[in-house]
């Protein structure tokens, strides 16, 4: 659901929603200021650099598909066979290597700098693309030591933060994440609209992933002059209900303070292991240590118990 400063915010735009970048008029400025500071209020949230790009998508979903559509020829893909679908079938245009699931986050580590330094030696960019919380187990990646593997062999790393964000710090500058993909509707905003944020050369290159009116400098029957970004990227009237909805929830977790948020998460899931370990039957579904950091996030079984079963007892 939203978080109630977001509704709010909804409510206070309505009533003054208009074109965005193309009018005169007080309403389309106002809007247009509303757009643009809610850019700021994700970029501010994951500490982006200064330069990087800030592209205002649908989903998570939407905007690695977007970076998959824009790589530069020969771009090398790896990424890990537990991905969400999301993260995973993006990659199979561009020819991707699909590493197995990693049984601790040290085997993540060594298996991409591995799978990196074994990929053919040329001027061929290359990619790596991990989530930042897996959306089944919960447990958190360690980007930081994967975006110094990913560097140290002349690769970029990009993140699936759509499970991450909404229950963890995200600092793009301190541990070097060149990408990130992340989904208003996860962030307390289901207003429709995401973000891919990251460096701007590879989001130039070639023809953008939308053709259409706002993406443009100059147009004619012949010929067009693409605009720079984020608008390049940002073809057709945007969503701005949805990207101020975003940038509101951004805000509003900014000011709460997203370690106190992930601290109280903490101490419900102890909690919730605590009292669940206590019921015969009851098996807990994770592929890293314990102990491990993870997001509220608690997947298991009751053995002997159908799933669908469970699911419909716990739901009434």
């Amino acid at each position: 659901p939203a978080l109630r400063s977001v509704a709010d915010a909804v409510g206070a735009i309505l009533e003054w929603y208009s074109s965005v970048h193309r009018g005169a008029g007080f309403k389309s400025r106002a809007a247009t200021a509303a757009y643009e500071g809610a850019r700021e209020s994700i970029r501010s949230f994951v500490n982006a650099r200064p330069d990087d790009a800030v592209i205002i998508t649908r989903n998570t979903t939407d905007s690695i598909n977007l970076l998959a559509d824009t790589l530069p020829e020969g771009t090398q893909v790896v990424a890990f066979a537990g991905e969400h679908h999301a993260n995973l079938l993006p990659w199979k245009r561009c020819g991707a290597t699909y590493l197995p699931v990693p049984e601790s986050p040290g085997e993540a580590v060594a298996t991409l700098e591995a799978a990196l330094r074994s990929l053919p030696a040329g001027d061929a960019p290359h990619l790596a693309a991990v989530t930042g919380a897996s959306n089944v187990t919960g447990e958190i990646w360690p980007l930081a030591e994967l975006a110094g593997v990913a560097h140290d062999n002349a690769a970029r790393l990009m993140v699936d933060a759509a499970q991450l964000a909404p229950h963890a710090p995200i600092d793009m500058t301190r541990d070097g994440i060149d990408y990130l993909a992340m989904s208003g509707h996860k962030l307390y905003a289901p207003y429709g609209a995401g973000a891919l944020i990251g460096a701007p050369d590879w989001l130039l290159s070639g023809d953008p992933f939308l053709r259409g009116g706002g993406a443009v400098k100059l147009v004619t029957v012949d010929d067009v002059v693409w605009a720079d970004l984020p608008d390049r990227q940002e073809a057709g009237s945007p969503n701005v209900i949805g990207a101020v909805a975003m940038g509101a929830a951004c805000d509003a977790l900014a000011r709460i303070g997203m370690d106190r948020v992930a601290a109280e998460e903490g101490e419900l899931m102890a909690y919730a292991k605590e009292r669940l370990g206590t019921i015969q039957g009851f098996e807990h579904y994770r592929i890293w240590p314990a102990d491990h950091p993870r997001v509220g996030l608690m997947t298991f079984n009751l053995r002997g118990v159908p799933y669908d079963l469970l699911a419909a007892v716990l739901s009434a």
